[in-house]
């Protein structure tokens, strides 16, 4: 059950489709409202291949896997506190706001940290190895005295 691949023709179908939000790389959006009125009528019984007939979108174009995938999305965005907007702009991996100088403390802090925790690591296994020297040196003068 792979996805479909689109060619141009169906790719401008779908484009001008007032429920279509966007086409990138193959991967298709719809909007928020349309996401809506979907989730209401699936929630009436209807398939799903039969809404995207209802709203003039042609589902053997979509194919298989990408209507079963949106209507598991449906379902699952449905119980969300944000419904169904698209948060993908929202979460991006970039600091949002913050200064270069800002960017820098955070990345220094960070390094301060990392030093800290590199140093107690250090001293613990100076510990470790002092312990096992004095453990092997009780361990060979019980060996001689006897």
């Amino acid at each position: 059950m792979s996805r479909k691949e689109l060619n141009t023709e169906e790719l401008a179908e779908l484009r001008d489709s007032p429920y279509v939000a966007s086409i990138i790389a193959g991967r298709i959006n719809f909007t928020p409202e349309f996401k809506r009125e979907a989730y209401r009528l699936l929630m009436e019984g209807r398939t799903m291949r039969s809404i995207f007939e209802e709203h003039g979108i042609d589902s053997g174009i979509l194919g298989d896997k990408r209507i079963w995938s949106f209507t598991h999305k449906l379902r699952t965005n449905a119980d969300r506190d944000e419904g169904f907007a698209d948060l993908r702009r929202d979460n991006s991996r970039k600091p949002s706001g913050e200064t270069r100088e800002q960017a820098l403390a955070a990345r220094v802090e960070q390094l301060e940290h990392e030093l800290a925790y590199t140093r107690q690591e250090v001293e613990f296994l100076k510990k470790i190895h002092t312990a096992d020297l004095e453990a092997r040196k009780s361990w060979e003068s019980r060996l001689r005295q006897k």
